[in-house]
């Protein structure tokens, strides 16, 4: 068996064990990263049908890996473009270190596929636990609040969730402090009783340093990476999300 997989079956053998222990203080919010809630398979779908299956994977993972490195280097650079327009720049760029160029009409339709993301399974009824249990909700994501809000009427959960907030009103994107400090903002709260969901360990580890009790849910398997902080605890659904907001009942 290959290295990758050893570790990513570790890593999902890890599901739902906690990391840094108890959450010290009762949560009353929770806040989700975008791909907590989403499948992004739609992105790879219309990728596959632009540039074929192999190529369109290929051009997903690329783009995906220079986005998030634009958001980063843009945030340290003391600027700002909105994620659209990184994204745009991403796909493109990807696509030539392929081999081959998107015209207009292809970057747009892959840009517009974050504006379509389909839920993951268990997500409806983890957010009706949440809520019926007094937990205010928030997005807190580097997607547009208008592709945030898209997503949530077009799969019928908006009603869950208090506050949309895109790092737009930050113009920082995560990992930064700023970001992070929306959530506290809106929620008039202190930091430690806001729960944050990530989908991916960088924004893990960037909540957890900005004192969010953390919960990564790695729908992926993804191997846990040593030299980030360490979430209270990871999962591989949002059954780590409901673990995390009744720890301090346990």
């Amino acid at each position: 068996m290959a290295r990758r997989q050893i570790l990513a079956m570790i890593a999902i053998g890890a599901a739902s064990v906690p990391l840094r222990g108890r959450v010290l203080h009762p949560l009353r919010a929770f806040a989700f990263d975008a791909f907590v809630l989403f499948n992004p398979e739609v992105v790879v779908k219309r990728a596959r049908e632009i540039a074929g299956d192999e190529k369109g994977a290929a051009l997903v993972r690329a783009a995906s890996a220079k986005l998030f490195g634009y958001t980063w280097y843009y945030t340290s650079a003391g600027r700002y473009a909105e994620f659209d327009e990184l994204a745009a720049g991403a796909f493109s760029s990807a696509a030539q270190g392929l081999g081959f160029k998107l015209n207009r009409a292809e970057t747009d339709r892959l840009v517009d596929g974050y504006t379509h993301l389909d839920l993951w399974q268990d997500v409806p009824d983890a957010l009706e636990t949440l809520r019926h249990h007094g937990i205010r909700l928030a997005m807190l994501s580097n997607l547009a609040e208008r592709t945030l809000r898209a997503n949530l009427r077009a799969n019928g959960i908006d009603q869950h969730f208090e506050f949309v907030l895109s790092t737009d009103k930050a113009r920082e994107y995560k990992p930064s402090q700023a970001a992070y400090d929306l959530a506290v903002r809106a929620f008039n709260a202190p930091r430690e009783e806001i729960g944050f969901a990530a989908s991916a360990s960088w924004d893990a580890s960037g909540a957890t340093w900005f004192g969010f009790p953390t919960v990564w849910v790695n729908r992926t398997g993804a191997p846990i990476e040593e030299a980030l902080a360490r979430p209270v605890l990871v999962s591989t659904g949002t059954d780590g999300v409901l673990q995390m907001a009744s720890l301090d009942r346990l």
